[in-house]
């Protein structure tokens, strides 16, 4: 009876195939579910532990590969919404956006978690066609956000992004990713043992593009200095665990390293625990100058000083020897970084107390009450509107 006197939201998701987290999404979806009636929609089952909610209803509109199936998908979402006429939509990832040109006066929130360019890569060999394209499509995906009602980005840089793009700045409200409050230091911050090594996590895309050869190269390094550090990553498939397998063979770094698959999101908080600290490592795209990482978050809320290589998305957070320490994005330079902490390991106590008091704003027990309000005050201003 209480599911139909509550107002009528469809969220509509987007999930890449090789989606490496889905915490960001499950802690707004459970927050909708509190005030509203959930339809979800996706391209394909939701198998997810997090995203599984008992009162909501899930509908699959399956569609094909690549940029048509994308586009596919956005128009038979946007008819669905026409047929459903729900109260509210929220558009669950960038790559949605451009339904928000096609869900006419029903008031519609836009979660910003992608830039357009990491969505829609721009080919990187001769292809003026193909390039035109795409640049098309990356308009669209701002187009669409314009439309949106409220729109939602994760981070500052893709704030001061979209007003670049000219999204009006009185729709934009940024709210952070948010970390959950398992990831909360519930007792007092482990204190780091001088005698012991020092132990570092990873938890994320095990990829070239995200640092894995710097890391493992990195460790290579410390181990012919016969550092006592230990790496442990986390978040590998089974193609990457292979070869990171046969890396660290090949580098004889067996006992500086672990290598694990992929963890559900309620497994992270205890592996992180058991570590001193956090490892954020990303090469030098555009897009990356606006995705502020949620392992970021993770890790300082947890306590952990954070080892970040030097891109805005990092430095805009961490800072030398007050939360973390920031390096080149090489494996001389990280190696460099981890030995001077370790040398400096007396400082460690004090950037473990000062990242978990760094990431208490990133808590989603203090965003959800700001999220909600502002999907709640789209309501309001239609009411007022009639």
């Amino acid at each position: 009876m209480r599911g139909e006197l509550l107002q009528h939201c469809v969220v509509i998701t987007c999930f890449d195939c090789n989606q490496p987290g889905f915490l960001d999404f499950s802690y707004r979806i459970n927050s909708l579910a509190k005030e509203y009636r959930l339809t979800i929609v996706s391209q394909a089952d939701i198998t997810q532990p997090e995203l599984l909610l008992a009162q909501a209803k899930y509908q699959v509109i399956s569609i094909g590969n690549g940029k048509l199936g994308w586009l596919s998908y956005l128009l038979k979402c946007g008819w669905l919404i026409r047929q459903q006429k729900p109260d509210i939509v929220v558009l669950l990832h960038s790559a949605a956006a451009p339904i928000a040109l096609l869900t006419a006066s029903i008031p519609t929130c836009l979660y910003w978690n992608e830039h357009p360019t990491n969505l829609i890569h721009l080919p990187t060999k001769f292809s003026p066609i193909r390039r035109m394209i795409t640049e098309l499509l990356h308009k669209l995906i701002f187009f669409g956000a314009k439309n949106a009602n409220l729109i939602m980005p994760i981070g500052e840089d893709h704030q001061i992004d979209l007003c670049l793009h000219r999204v009006d700045q009185n729709k934009i409200k940024m709210i952070y990713m948010g970390v959950s409050e398992r990831f909360l230091v519930k007792r007092t911050i482990n204190e780091y043992g001088m005698k012991l090594p020092l132990r570092l996590i990873y938890v994320g895309t095990v990829s070239v593009q995200r640092g894995r050869d710097v890391m493992l190269d990195a460790m290579a390094i410390l181990a012919k200095e016969h550092a006592e550090v230990h790496l442990t990553i986390i978040g590998a498939n089974e193609e990457q665990l292979i070869f990171c397998e046969q890396r660290i063979q090949h580098l004889k770094i067996k006992d500086y390293v672990t290598v694990l698959g992929r963890i559900s999101g309620e497994q992270v908080p205890n592996y992180l625990q058991q570590a001193d600290i956090g490892i954020c490592l990303w090469e030098k795209n555009p897009w990356y100058e606006f995705n502020p990482p949620t392992k970021l978050f993770e890790y300082l809320t947890a306590g952990l000083p954070v080892l970040a290589s030097n891109i805005r998305t990092h430095t805009r957070y961490i800072q030398d020897w007050n939360n973390g320490l920031i390096f080149e994005y090489d494996k001389t330079s990280l190696a460099k970084a981890i030995s001077s902490l370790y040398q400096h390991r007396n400082r460690i106590q004090s950037l473990k107390h000062n990242a978990n008091a760094a990431g208490l704003q990133y808590s989603w027990n203090k965003l959800e009450k700001v999220f909600l309000q502002s999907v709640r005050s789209l309501l309001s201003s239609k009411a007022l509107n009639k």
